[in-house]
């Protein structure tokens, strides 16, 4: 019997699916409690540290018309001397415009040198890309991602996008009784 039919026959989770389940729901949560554009960032910063083991991220707005990104949030990197087309080439740029992550699985070679683990997540609303979550360098302690995170990416692919962009699908901004944006 495969996972989704035990679970959906109310098969009890392993202490790991229920550790994950947790994670998602923690996740799910802060993004959606999110105030504004700029706790919906910080919120992304707190789910990658904790649930990633990253305190390496940038968040890249895709701008289609001038086929660009601009950075509208970054923790632990320089954004003006990264290169987000050169770190995902031509082929990880293409899967994620399509909607799919584009992941650099960290692998130790012989010596036990831990080789980079990176992750590029599309933040999509209505099958458009409209960021690019990058994230960077994982602690030490964590040498690859793994299942549980793929899901994780794919939380922050599907519903990111609503609490940094607003319904709008651009910079969510929030407007107080006089009428003036904050």
């Amino acid at each position: 019997m495969n996972d989704n039919k035990s679970h959906a026959a109310g098969a009890k989770l392993s202490g790991a699916d229920t550790m994950n389940e947790a994670r998602l729901r923690a996740a799910r949560k802060r993004l959606e409690e999110s105030r504004d554009q700029e706790d919906a960032i910080e919120g992304l910063r707190e789910i990658a540290a904790t649930f990633l083991g990253s305190e390496e991220i940038g968040l890249f707005r895709v701008d289609r018309d001038a086929a660009s990104f601009e950075v509208i949030g970054s923790f632990g990197i320089d954004p003006a001397a990264y290169d987000l087309p050169q770190a995902i080439g031509k082929l990880g740029l293409e899967r994620l415009m399509r909607g799919e992550c584009h992941v650099e699985f960290g692998t130790r070679d012989r010596v036990g040198a831990a080789d980079k683990a990176q992750a590029f997540i599309p933040i999509r609303r209505a099958n458009q890309t409209m960021a690019i979550l990058a994230v960077l360098r994982l602690l030490p302690q964590k040498i690859a991602f793994d299942k549980a995170d793929m899901e994780l990416f794919k939380l922050l692919s599907d519903e990111a996008a609503m609490p940094l962009f607003g319904g709008s699908g651009h910079s969510k901004t929030e407007i107080d009784e006089s009428g003036i944006r904050a």
